[in-house]
């Protein structure tokens, strides 16, 4: 069993510390925008600083992480009708403009909280806007949480996690997603283990004041000098091969920036997703819609069970429908058909036009090579690996299926999962 890859981390280049500070402004509705312009560029990140005071509610105590559209910080208020800690997402100038992520949040919050798959999405607690008219920042505020999936891995051997575990988060984010499609109407469109978070256990307070205190970022730095992310970390069980062990975990859905209403798909871009987890119909524009959640989520179990991912992330886009066909076998005619570049990777009569170099086994081999798991799960994942969109299964169908069903509390068997204990026991000591 080899397990060879790791993930990359891109970081973001940010703007000079010697950038102005905007001033804030307190308001629910953004702020009217003058006709002049400003001093600061449309793409940049709004300056913080760690003591910072907010809306003048929160203080700011540690960045919590960084995309091209935003910047996440974990903030304490004091109040006794709202959460001591949450998380701070501020977007940048052009994110608060074309981002219609505050109204994805709120619809999140606001439909059926009764739904089982709520509790398993990120929920918007507040939000205002900074900075200086004509340059605002819209400031989403959200429940603080702890680390996420691809970080949690790091803290595995070979970053593979215990079958129990992958099961839990297996169900729970199908009951996200679930939620999502039919009763929010969205689709996420950037299902990944980085956007997979646990909530905190226990007294989350007391986890975030730990992990603050552990720290070494007290002193002043702002976005601009690009401190050190802290991850908090989720608490790993004992024994961990027991499905009573992972009872007590739960992950979220986050960061819905990029999201999709679902009778909105043709105004949106026809590429989505990370590379290596892009749906076949996406690779060859054929359209897409709620199936292409379910293919991401796939290829992130897989990636949770192996410890790497099922396709290298670090290739063109060109290479991932050969890579597609020599895994799973070669796409439906019906998809290829659909597809408005299906003429770049395939031949009339639907072969390949281009043979990948390298050889990369069918999907049963990887399966039986690295994973000697159950019947049930091996089916489970050959389902939601489906290259026909029309035939992959739903939410609901994957959630009634076996493997998410046992009978009994499984005792998980197989030499991964003892190898992984054996592993993590040598690791602690």
């Amino acid at each position: 069993m080899q397990f060879t890859r790791r993930l990359p981390v891109f970081r973001r280049y940010f703007a000079s510390a010697t950038q102005s500070r905007l001033n804030t402004v307190s308001a629910t509705q953004p702020p009217a925008m003058p006709n002049w312009v400003g001093y600061e560029e449309p793409d940049e990140h709004l300056p913080v600083a760690i003591g910072d005071v907010l809306d003048s509610r929160y203080v700011v105590k540690q960045k919590l992480g960084s995309g091209f559209y935003s910047t996440v910080w974990l903030a304490e208020r004091n109040s006794s009708s709202f959460p001591r800690f949450s998380a701070l997402k501020i977007l940048t100038r052009e994110g608060t403009e074309i981002l219609p992520e505050l109204e994805y949040l709120q619809t999140m919050r606001d439909k059926n909280t009764m739904h089982p798959g709520h509790a398993h999405n990120i929920q918007l607690l507040d939000h205002f806007y900074l900075g200086a008219p004509g340059q605002h920042h819209l400031c989403l505020v959200t429940e603080a949480l702890c680390q996420d999936l691809h970080s949690f891995a790091s803290r595995w051997p070979y970053r593979a996690l215990p079958l129990p575990l992958i099961r839990q988060v297996a169900r729970q984010v199908l009951l996200g997603l679930d939620y999502l499609h039919s009763e929010c109407n969205i689709i996420h469109t950037d299902i990944k283990p980085a956007n997979i978070l646990f909530a905190p256990a226990g007294d989350p307070a007391s986890l975030f004041e730990a992990a603050i205190a552990q720290s070494n970022d007290f002193n002043e730095m702002s976005v601009a000098s690009d401190p050190d992310e802290l991850d908090i970390p989720y608490i790993i069980p004992e024994n961990i091969n027991s499905s009573e062990a992972w009872q007590s975990a739960r992950v979220e859905l986050i960061d819905v920036g990029v999201a999709s209403w679902t009778d909105k798909v043709s105004e949106r871009s026809e590429i989505i997703s990370s590379s290596a987890l892009r749906a076949p119909e996406v690779c060859i524009r054929a359209g897409w819609g709620k199936p292409a959640d379910i293919w991401s989520l796939g290829c992130t179990l897989y990636e949770l069970c192996l410890g790497m991912p099922i396709f290298p992330p670090d290739r063109s886009n060109i290479d991932y429908p050969n890579m597609h066909v020599e895994v799973f076998g070669m796409y439906p005619p019906g998809l290829v058909r659909r597809g408005k570049d299906s003429h770049i990777y395939f031949n009339s009569d639907g072969s390949l036009i281009r043979v990948n170099p390298e050889c990369i086994p069918p999907f049963d081999d990887l399966l039986a090579d690295r994973l000697d798991a159950s019947p049930e799960f091996v089916d489970f994942m050959h389902q939601i690996l489906t290259l026909d969109p029309a035939r992959r299964p739903t939410c609901q169908d994957l959630l009634a299926h076996d493997w998410l069903n046992p009978r009994q509390h499984p005792t998980v068997s197989g030499r991964l999962s003892n190898f992984v204990s054996t592993l993590t026991k040598l690791w602690r000591q």
